[in-house]
């Protein structure tokens, strides 16, 4: 009797572990993709590097007149690059590639632990407020890496002057071998 009970108990054990370790449903990753606004959020994103676009156009004519012409030719880029983003990041295009990120990634379980945290108000707030965080640590970090790109610009340099007298034959350090003395000349009588 034990023996049989022992072998329910470890049937009933392995199918809650292989629940917890299948594959989630498409549909509850749809509905966690529709709890976390997903669709609302890569608009936002999308914004963001249209915003990102603009700016980093502004920053590279710094200092520079353009005429009409230019400035035309200039936003028509913007806008056709703002398109060509859209066009392929866009929800449709962009969710089921997600779904089957989700799927590889996370246990139904995972998912369901996920769904249940989003729905919760703690878990809007967070859905709510990560994009600030996010944007906000991106500034802090670009503030670090504009510190950061003098010294490795330097040591780049640095490293190239190594490299370049570490391949000169035996640089420093090293004897020459001997040079041969030039060949004497023919002697002349001495008068």
């Amino acid at each position: 009797m034990k023996l049989v009970m022992t072998l329910v108990l470890a049937v009933c054990a392995s199918q809650a572990a292989y629940a917890q370790d299948a594959k989630p449903a498409e549909a509850s990753i749809r509905q966690l993709f529709e709890v976390m606004h997903s669709s609302g959020l890569l608009d936002a994103y999308l914004t963001q590097i249209d915003g990102t676009v603009r700016a980093s156009m502004q920053q590279a004519l710094a200092g520079q007149q353009l005429n009409t012409k230019q400035k035309k030719i200039l936003e028509d880029m913007g806008r056709e690059i703002g398109s060509l983003v859209k066009a392929e990041l866009n929800w449709p295009a962009i969710e089921p590639v997600m779904i089957e990120v989700y799927r590889n990634t996370f246990s139904q379980h995972e998912v369901d632990g996920m769904l249940t945290f989003y729905r919760s108000e703690v878990g809007q707030a967070v859905i709510a407020k990560l994009p600030t965080a996010m944007q906000k640590s991106m500034t802090s970090i670009q503030g670090h890496v504009k510190t950061l790109t003098p010294k490795i610009a330097q040591l780049e340099k640095d490293t190239a002057a190594q490299l370049k007298a570490a391949a000169e034959p035996q640089s420093q350090g090293a004897q020459a071998p001997p040079q041969t003395p030039p060949p004497a000349s023919p002697q002349q009588p001495q008068r």
